[in-house]
């Protein structure tokens, strides 16, 4: 016969677990606000910027502002991909702010290490918040999706009042070499060369947000030209040598 005391330790264990849920929907979410933009080079480098707000109950459920700092840093030396980084956190009485500018080399190495991020020492809530990214090259067009489901990052999003997250987004902003030929964006700047996402909270924790275009590859035609040219003449002065070599003979 089963012990009694097993089942009303597990019904207790569930209550709680249920009761943290709903306390976190109700404190922790209820000003998280992320702004992240990309610039991307012809030649596959480029900068990010990530700001995020999020309440102080969140900050100290990681540890506080000192072991934030410190995810972050070892992820950032862990990932050669990255070959610089500001970064810069403050805290006011009721929320985090969190400010990080990387630089990279190569978009596809940055784009392996974000989907590897599990094992990075970063918690769930942040690789759930990176998503995960797929590209694709088609020919001379360049295919680029994103999907964060977001819901997965905050525990107990179902129980969150609407109120709590009216004024809230995520923003993402994402500067191109070349203008987007389809995306999903919200608007566009600079000839559709800058792609603009702007999701309400609300919106995002209902289901995945995804962010998607596609490019043409940026191919640097002058370098091309010049590089055929240097060629064309090369190959007219082998002919040349040969045929005076031949009419010497």
């Amino acid at each position: 016969m089963a012990n009694p005391s097993l089942f009303s330790g597990f019904r207790s264990s569930v209550i709680l677990k249920v009761a943290l849920l709903i306390i976190c929907a109700f404190s922790l979410p209820s000003c998280l606000d992320s702004h992240e933009e990309i610039w991307l080079d012809a030649d596959g480098s480029g900068a990010a910027r990530i700001q995020l707000v999020f309440p102080q109950g969140v900050a100290r459920f990681q540890g506080g502002e000192e072991r934030i700092r410190k995810m972050i840093e070892d992820f950032v030396s862990s990932t050669p991909a990255l070959t610089s980084h500001v970064l810069t956190t403050s805290a006011d009485s009721d929320r985090f702010h969190l400010d990080l500018t990387l630089t990279f080399e190569n978009a596809l190495d940055l784009l392996d290490a974000a989907n590897e991020s599990t094992g990075s020492g970063l918690p769930p809530a942040a690789t759930e918040f990176l998503g995960v990214t797929q590209i694709n090259f088609s020919g001379l067009n360049f295919d680029f999706e994103r999907r964060i489901e977001l819901s997965k990052a905050i525990p107990g999003s179902l129980f969150i009042p609407q109120r709590q997250l009216q004024g809230h987004s995520i923003t993402t902003i994402i500067h191109l070499p070349k203008a987007a030929r389809t995306h999903n964006a919200d608007s566009t700047a600079d000839g559709g060369r800058t792609l603009i996402w702007s999701t309400p909270l609300a919106t995002a924790l209902k289901g995945p947000v995804e962010r998607r275009f596609n490019m043409p590859l940026p191919i640097p035609w002058a370098t091309i030209g010049f590089v055929t040219l240097m060629l064309v003449l090369l190959l007219g002065a082998l002919i040349y040598y040969m045929l005076r070599r031949n009419s010497a003979a």
